[in-house]
Formats: C-alpha cells, sequence, structure tokens
C-alpha cells in the first residue's frame, strides 16, 4: 500500500493561514521508505483487546453486577481479566464461597468476553507468615502444594469456559510478595501451578505472572529454576507513567525479556497490565494532565506495544479505584457508580471498533536520522576505570561503511559490572534531536547499552538505549527530552535537563541483572541524532481498505496520499466526517488524539 506521509508544523495558526494562502503547501518528504511488515505483528481478531474488569473482587453486590458486565460489553472488549482471590473463596480450609466469581464469569462468558483468570491472593491461614487474619489477604508466599490444590479446584469449577489461567500478580512487586520478592520461590509455586491446572484442563494456557519487563532479573532467575517449560505465555507489565508512551521509549518494552527467549525458547508475549492515571493517585502522585491525555495515551500505547509484537493488550483498568484514576469509568459515588464514562472508555471503543480484524502494513514517521559517529575514521576511545572490555575497529560485522566497533566484554562478579568507553573528543550533536540511537549486532545476552550526552552546562546524563538483543541487526535509541532522573545524573551541577549543545561522551555497556556473569561480543555502528517533527502514521489493511492511524504529540498540518476520492475520518471517540482528496492528498489536522483515516488501498 503506496502511503506517504507528508508534514508541515503549524506554529501559530494565523501566520500559517496566511502563509498558506501566500505560497501554498510546504511539505517535509520522507526521507525513508517504510519498514517491511514485522513477521512478529500478528493480525488482529474481531475483538482484539482487553480490560482490567475486577467484577468478582471489586463490585460487592451480585444481583446488580450486570451494571458493571454491561459497561464491558459496550465498551467493546474481546477480553477480561478477572481475579481470583483465594482469600475471599476459601476462608477457612473447611469454607468455601464461589458466588463473586461465579457471577461475574458467568456474566462475562453470556457477553462473548474470553477471560484471562488470576489465580492469587492467598488467606493468611495458607501461609506460613501469622501476621495476617487466618481468613483475610495475605501476600506472602503460600505453602505451593496448598496453592496447587485450590488452582485445580478453580480450574475443575471454570474449565469449560476459561482457558487461560495467569499465576499471581506481580510475583516481581515487593507490594505483591512479602517479606520481598523470591523469583526461586515463585518459580516453584508456578510448577506447583502448572500441574494443579494441567491435571484439571491438560489443555489450558498458563500465563506467567505479569512482571516488569524494564529489569529482568527476576525472570532470568525463573527461567534457571527450571519453570520456562512450565507457562505457556510471557506476562509483562511495562509502566512507563506518568512519561508518554512514546518519550517513555515504551517501544523497547519487550527487548530485555526477547533477549532471554532466545536462550530458553520463545513465547508469546501479552500485556496484562498497562495503564496511565488521569491525576494523582497513590500508585501514581503525578498522574498524567487530565482525562483526555489519558485516553490519548490509551491508543497510542495500545498501538506500539502491537506493533513491537506483543499479542494481547489488557488496559489497567475498568473503574477508578479511591486514589486511583486508572479506569476508564470515573469512581463516582463509589465502587457502584458505572454512570460517567471517562474519555478513555470511548477511547478504547473506538480503537476495538476500528482495528478489529486489522493486518499491520508498516509505520511512517517523520524523523530524519543524521549520523553522527560512523567509526570510519575510528577516532580515539578510551577505556575508563573498569577492566571489563575493549573497544576496537573492525571490518568483520558492519551495519554500515566498512568499519565499526567491536566491544569483548567480561563480567566476572555477581554485582554491578559495567565497562564505559569516553571519547577523546566529544562528538557534537547537530539542532536539538527528540532521539539517539545507535545500531547494535546483538549476541542475546540482555545486557545494556547506554550512551552519555554532555549538555552546554557541562552537566554529563546518562541514556538507556535498550537491551542487547539476539544477533542481527538492530537500531536501539532512546528519546532525550524532559528532566533526567537523578540516578543518571553522571556529573555537573544544572538543572538537570539536556541543554544546548549537545556532545556524545561516552558508551556505556552495563550488566543486566547485576548477576549476569559471562562475556561476549557485540558489533556498533552508526550513532544517529534523530530529528525533525514527531508524527506518527500506522498503516493498516483490512479487506480492500487501508486505515491510516495517524497521531502528532505536537500539533501539526499533515497530508497522506489516497486513491480514493474521498475518506472518512474517525476521530478519538470515533465521530466521523467525510474528507475529500485533493491532487490525491487527504489534508488532516493531526494532534495528540489518534485518529483513523478509512480509505479505499
Amino acid at each position: 500500500m503506496a502511503n506517504p506521509f507528508f508534514l508541515t508544523t503549524i506554529r501559530w495558526k494565523v501566520i500559517f493561514i496566511c502563509l498558506a494562502l501566500a505560497i501554498g503547501w510546504t511539505t517535509i518528504e520522507p526521507t525513508r521508505a517504510p519498514a517491511a511488515p514485522d513477521s512478529r505483528v500478528m493480525p488482529l481478531d474481531q475483538a482484539p483487546f482487553g480490560l482490567n474488569t475486577h467484577l468478582a473482587t471489586r463490585y460487592f453486590e451480585l444481583e446488580t453486577m450486570h451494571i458493571p458486565a454491561d459497561v464491558v460489553a459496550q465498551a467493546g472488549t474481546g477480553w477480561a481479566r478477572e481475579d481470583i482471590h483465594w482469600f475471599r473463596i476459601q476462608p477457612t480450609p473447611d469454607t468455601w464461597d464461589w458466588s463473586f466469581t461465579d457471577r461475574a464469569i458467568a456474566l462475562l462468558i453470556q457477553r462473548g468476553i474470553s477471560i484471562v483468570a488470576v489465580i492469587g491472593h492467598p488467606p493468611g491461614w495458607a501461609t506460613p507468615y501469622r501476621g495476617d487474619a487466618a481468613s483475610g489477604v495475605s501476600f506472602y508466599a503460600p505453602d505451593p502444594q496448598r496453592f496447587a490444590a485450590f488452582t485445580e479446584a478453580v480450574v475443575r469449577r471454570y474449565g469449560g469456559y476459561v482457558k487461560h489461567w495467569e499465576i499471581w500478580n506481580e510475583p516481581d512487586n515487593p507490594h505483591f510478595w512479602k517479606p520481598a520478592p523470591d523469583a526461586a520461590a515463585y518459580a516453584l509455586l508456578l510448577k506447583w501451578a502448572a500441574y494443579g491446572v494441567r491435571r484439571a484442563d491438560p489443555h489450558a494456557r498458563i500465563v506467567l505472572g505479569g512482571i516488569n519487563p524494564f529489569d529482568t532479573h527476576f525472570l532470568r532467575i525463573v527461567a534457571e529454576e527450571g519453570a520456562w517449560n512450565t507457562f505457556d505465555i510471557l506476562a509483562i507489565h511495562p509502566y512507563v507513567s506518568p512519561t508518554a508512551p512514546e518519550a517513555g521509549n515504551l517501544a523497547a518494552a519487550t527487548d530485555g525479556v526477547r533477549a532471554i527467549m532466545q536462550q530458553y525458547g520463545e513465547r508469546p508475549i501479552w500485556v496484562t497490565e498497562i495503564g496511565w492515571s488521569s491525576g494523582r493517585g497513590d500508585r501514581d502522585p503525578i498522574g498524567v494532565t487530565n482525562e483526555q491525555d489519558q485516553a490519548n495515551y490509551l491508543v497510542r500505547a495500545t498501538l506500539i506495544l502491537w506493533r513491537a509484537g506483543v499479542e494481547r493488550i489488557f488496559w489497567y483498568t475498568l473503574k477508578d479505584d479511591p486514589g486511583n484514576p486508572y479506569g476508564i469509568v470515573a469512581e463516582g459515588q463509589g465502587y457502584g457508580d458505572y454512570s460517567r464514562l471517562k474519555p478513555a472508555f470511548y477511547a478504547f471503543q473506538a480503537l476495538s471498533r476500528n482495528l478489529a480484524g486489522v493486518e499491520y502494513v508498516g509505520m511512517r514517521d517523520l524523523f530524519e536520522h543524521t549520523t553522527v559517529i560512523n567509526f570510519e575514521n575510528f577516532g580515539g576511545w578510551r577505556r575508563g576505570d573498569q577492566p571489563n572490555g575493549t573497544l576496537t575497529p573492525t571490518e568483520s560485522q558492519v551495519h554500515g561503511g566498512r568499519i565499526a566497533a567491536q566491544l569483548n566484554y567480561t563480567f566476572t562478579t555477581n554485582t554491578n559490572d559495567y565497562v564505559v568507553f569516553r571519547r577523546d573528543r566529544g562528538m557534537l550533536v547537530p539542532d536539538r534531536p527528540y532521539a539517539i540511537g545507535m545500531w547494535v549486532y546483538g549476541d542475546g545476552s540482555g545486557n545494556l547499552l547506554k550512551i552519555w550526552l554532555r549538555d552546554g552546562e557541562g552537566e554529563v546524563f546518562q541514556y538507556t538505549l535498550g537491551a542487547v538483543g539476539p544477533a542481527g541487526w538492530r537500531l536501539l535509541q532512546t528519546p532525550i527530552g524532559g528532566t533526567v532522573a537523578p540516578w543518571d545524573r553522571i556529573s555537573g551541577d544544572g538543572n538537570g535537563r539536556l541543554d544546548l549543545p549537545i556532545r556524545i561522551e561516552a558508551i556505556v555497556l552495563d550488566d543486566q541483572p547485576d548477576s549476569f556473569q559471562g562475556r561476549g561480543t557485540i558489533y556498533l555502528d552508526d550513532i544517529v541524532a534523530i530529528s525533525g517533527p514527531e508524527a506518527y502514521n500506522m498503516q493498516l489493511r483490512r479487506g480492500n481498505q487501508a486505515i491510516d492511524v495517524v497521531w502528532a504529540p505536537t500539533p501539526l498540518r499533515a497530508s497522506i496520499s489516497s486513491r480514493a476520492a474521498q475518506a472518512q475520518i474517525a476521530d478519538w471517540n470515533d465521530v466521523r466526517a467525510s474528507v475529500t482528496a485533493s491532487s490525491g492528498r487527504l489534508i488532516l489536522n493531526l494532534g495528540p488524539a489518534p485518529q483513523y483515516v478509512i480509505h479505499q488501498r
């Protein structure tokens, strides 16, 4: 599908109109063709996206539970992630109460919604810790065999309707696994739980408890403990809130886990939680600016994750909790009030409706890639105080030109190992780029490649480009705007932001996790500054229809080519309008809220 994407920045509306009348359209031609379709991006089904619904655990009236169930169905979701809380079902060893889970699962199944059931939250009596009430919730690890028995009972009861079972929620989070996360203990629990699931339903699919993908230490230990083959789907929770999906580098969320998969075996990746709070809360003391930003991030994050090869994505959550406005339904008068649907509800509804059954074609942006360092004239690089590696020129593996850099490393301790290579003279980065990138030929280690930038105030900041993946050239990149976290401020005393002019100071390879021990070789080439208008065009198709999803964090005037005389434009909440092509182009006003452009291929 040919669909060149052009942009013109609007700075002031009146000036733009005057210039347009005086000199006509000014466009910026994309410098690169769209990438070939990524085989990891699977076509979407007719109801592709999911919600964390919590009907059984956060709605307290059996007789009226159909009210939130109807809202779930109206949202257009194909999937619900429902909690199975052990402490509520079996408050004592001899007492069973299935009423709320029975009702929630029945209502969802009646509405044609598939379910991922999360089994966890044991009662105090089932754990060795005696500080929790015997019949109340505990976040301490239960006896694995008792947990397996409970899991088997759950699957025998609901296995005819539910085929996906997630074992625990965020076992690497100290809030949900006390006194502290223990990957070996979770691996044991997972093995026993899998045994219980398979006994009850050999065809069920087991989902790893959603983990933080930006720190793969926990996952690696689970694999080393022999639990890799006990689960079928790898679930992650890649929260980058309150940062926007693009600035938070959400596109890199799967890099680290894919490096581990290369060693232990491929698994489908599901995001069983992703979300932004529409205001300050207990989980997020900052929150995004407003409810409309939350709605915009919902769509943009879902698209970015799908493009990264995530098979299924669940928004967190259906309804605002007191003090935590992550929901697509406002808190209102309490848990039973589903009367006010937030913009995020309508954005989710429009996303599900417009993307049902589509295939991914490609992604265009208007960024320009300017090579800052190409290693052809290798120059002077000196290693820091860490005797952990070498950086030398090579012709054996290059991305462009004749010379690349070969980085050999040896990490020998189970504490933090890293190696820094500083340039003798910092290389000036032109203008103010949106991001910095580097082409990397990986070794599957999952170690983190970082870069140091020195700004005009003399501050040196560290940015993580991403995890080193499997063999093959890949561009690792990271946005470089905004305030830098204190732990990534290497030296200097200033405002904590990257001020012009910018210079490349050093390349860093850091072990991930700190306990990593080993040696390897990676290749580096073409450090690039990524600049230009920030605008995105995800190109999709469904039958004879072309669907372009377009957005720009900062408002822009844009045009896309179309063979159709007219197209439909659906905005973030699916309000539709027709637009007529002019000379084969559709003229659009882009902004932070994604739009769906539907036309004939």
